[in-house]
């Protein structure tokens, strides 16, 4: 647990980003604190945080000696040069919104990827962006629920890719695919997203293609929780995403081996995935 103490040094950080990251000595996945410089990361092993659930469920806490994490003499950092990130949020219940739209779908736990991780050509042409809301607390189904307790209720944000997603004789749905590069906490509200493909190097005559789109504002996110708590619970790691309308998905330059697909919002980073 974290010392109380801790919390008189260094000035808390308005926000903190989360990261999932594999140290590239070692094999097994860390949760940590990314500096305020992007250039390393602050291992949380030592406060007995070893996933990002156990740090969701820390929160409060860490907010409040985030400076000191950051800033103290006992940190464990690594080098962003010496480390894997991996998903953010590496599994994850869905509950989706296309657009403005009062329908939400649900998907039910799944595994993630994070940044640098393959993409198919199949999957990476239905590629869409979508920025999405971690659920940090349970809240039981309901009928009724305010926005100052969905407010407590969503507690970061993170850039999403999704794709088309399908089996078991089920129609194609667009749902996460991948998520990342951080969560950041609290939840940060960027006025657009973007999705790019990047073309492979050596291809001049393929420029790359930027998609910018309005991002979801809270009345969405909220509209979209309160329809999900008509019959489920909500519980801490769920993911609201939002998927913004988007008239061009068809007019899209093609994608190739070799190429890249990057969703970025302004504070929430890039997430990148190769095409393969």
């Amino acid at each position: 647990m974290l010392n109380a103490s801790a919390t008189n040094l260094p000035a808390r950080l308005s926000t903190l980003r989360l990261v999932s990251f594999i140290p590239r000595e070692r094999d097994a996945v860390h949760v940590g604190l990314l500096t305020p410089d992007a250039q390393h990361v602050v291992d949380l092993a030592h406060l007995g945080i070893t996933d990002v659930m156990e740090a969701i469920d820390q929160l409060e806490t860490l907010r409040r000696a985030a400076g000191a994490i950051v800033h103290g003499p006992a940190r464990t950092a690594h080098a962003m040069s010496d480390v894997i990130l991996v998903a953010s949020l590496p599994l994850a219940r869905s509950v989706v919104a296309i657009g403005a739209g009062d329908v939400v779908g649900f998907a039910e736990p799944t595994t993630l990827h994070g940044p640098g991780s393959p993409l198919s050509r199949v999957d990476a042409h239905s590629a869409r962006v979508g920025l999405g809301a971690v659920v940090g607390r349970s809240i039981e189904a309901t009928a009724h629920c305010s926005d100052d307790q969905l407010d407590e209720v969503l507690v970061g944000s993170t850039v999403i890719l999704g794709w088309l997603h399908g089996g078991d004789g089920q129609e194609p749905a667009l749902r996460p695919g991948a998520v990342g590069p951080f969560l950041a906490v609290p939840r940060r509200r960027p006025e657009s997203v973007m999705l790019t493909h990047v073309s492979p190097l050596g291809t001049p005559d393929a420029p790359n293609a930027q998609q910018i789109l309005p991002a979801p504002d809270d009345r969405q996110f909220f509209a979209a929780a309160r329809a999900a708590l008509k019959t489920h619970a909500l519980h801490p790691g769920d993911l609201i995403t939002i998927f913004p309308d988007d008239a061009t998905v068809g007019e899209r330059s093609p994608v190739v081996p070799g190429s890249w697909i990057r969703v970025s919002a302004p504070g929430l980073g890039t997430l990148s995935v190769a095409v393969l």
